[in-house]
């Protein structure tokens, strides 16, 4: 159980704001499309953008549907507004590195699955904010005792040592 010093405990008006900041990033992170059909309508627009405006091999009706579908599969657990920012950090050529840690070419539009480690990049980097506000929130006031209940415990402990 994490523990803060006495002195340190939240007062009744940070604990308020810090519960408010949590729930805040917990609604921020499940704002994701298989969550309501409004995320999901707005990662369709976000993913479509980026189709439209990088190019790809030519591709006829099905293959663009296909291509949407994938996409959606990828990301239908992220939230929209990390997808948003994968496809801005995309089009600026400041993705990161792919798995063989080369840079990613952005004339070109991602693959689904690339699109989908930026945006989980971007997801953690606010979701992770969450834990160590959630573990302030759950500690507990730290028993601090005297140097005089100390000595006076090891006291009683040398005596119930001497008796057996």
């Amino acid at each position: 159980m994490p523990t803060v010093p006495s002195n340190l405990t939240l007062s009744p008006a940070e604990r308020a704001e810090i519960e408010r900041h949590v729930a805040d990033l917990k609604s921020l992170c499940e704002q994701t499309p298989e969550a309501n059909a409004i995320w999901a309508a707005a990662t369709l627009v976000v993913v479509t953008k980026l189709m439209l405006a990088l190019p790809s091999f030519q591709q006829n009706e099905a293959g663009a549907e296909a291509s949407g579908e994938a996409f959606m599969a990828a990301l239908d657990d992220i939230p929209t507004w990390a997808v948003a920012a994968a496809a801005r950090r995309w089009y600026r050529g400041d993705g990161g590195e792919n798995e063989h840690r080369q840079p990613y070419d952005y004339r070109w539009r991602p693959a689904p699955a690339d699109l989908r480690k930026i945006a989980l990049t971007e997801k953690f980097r606010v979701c992770r904010l969450m834990k160590p506000l959630e573990r302030l929130l759950a500690a507990e006031p730290r028993v601090e005792f005297s140097e005089e209940h100390c000595s006076q415990m090891r006291a009683r402990l040398t005596s119930l040592l001497k008796v057996g």
